[in-house]
């Protein structure tokens, strides 16, 4: 059994204030109030100003939390696709099998209640960007949509640089974002009361259903080309 701590103190607070300020930022975006970040975070107002100066470096705490939790989370994926790149002819069944395995991974994180707050906070940044998510897409997202857009492009013969290639991949993305955007249609359409591991196994297997006929289907038209 581990004896050691998991933090300090310090980075308990820290991990609270965070925690609480991707709830409000989520929820209110910049309007939400450091008072009320503090409140959540059981924390006194001033931790904020202790911890990372004002509500904006906060803020831009939060992305880089982000950051990390998606770097972390989807790592193994990209480090197998770098080794599969680093080929002379990367295997077509290591790479079906991959772009599925990262899809999997995806509609599991995004079926998890403690998940939303993230989803909202870079949901709100898509609509109106700023520096914070800049970063997050700098760090991790367009290394993971490139690598994707890559996997997709070396299984069905395409250029992987060709915006085609990378409307197509983002489309891919597209279905299982659909479920968190749209969750709470899907929940009434299906009768689902939340997700679970039985939803989010179903999800999977009509998602990774729609990847065989767009990798089939792109596949034979670049072969008719």
């Amino acid at each position: 059994m581990n004896t050691t701590p998991i933090t300090t103190k310090g980075e308990q607070a820290k991990s609270q204030l965070i925690a609480a300020a991707l709830a409000q930022f989520g929820e209110y975006g910049l309007h939400a109030t450091t008072r009320d970040i503090a409140a959540q975070a059981g924390q006194n107002i001033a931790a904020i100003t202790y911890y990372f100066g004002s509500k904006d470096d906060l803020y831009l705490a939060c992305a880089q939390w982000i950051a990390d939790f998606i770097g972390e989370n989807f790592r193994p994926h990209v480090q197998a696709a770098e080794e599969l790149f680093a080929q002379t002819e990367p295997d077509k069944a290591a790479i079906h099998e991959l772009i599925l395995r990262a899809c999997k991974h995806m509609i599991l994180l995004l079926t998890q209640e403690d998940t939303v707050n993230l989803s909202k906070f870079i949901s709100r940044e898509q609509f109106s960007p700023t520096a914070a998510y800049q970063h997050i897409h700098e760090r991790v997202i367009a290394p993971m949509h490139t690598h994707l857009t890559h996997l997709i492009a070396a299984y069905t013969g395409r250029d992987p640089h060709d915006t085609q290639t990378i409307l197509h991949t983002h489309a891919l993305l597209g279905e299982i974002l659909a479920f968190r955007l749209g969750r709470e249609t899907i929940l009434l359409r299906a009768g689902w009361a939340r997700f679970d591991d039985e939803k989010a196994e179903q999800i999977f297997q009509v998602v990774s259903c729609h990847i065989d006929f767009i990798l089939q289907g792109l596949t034979q038209r670049s072969l008719k080309q």
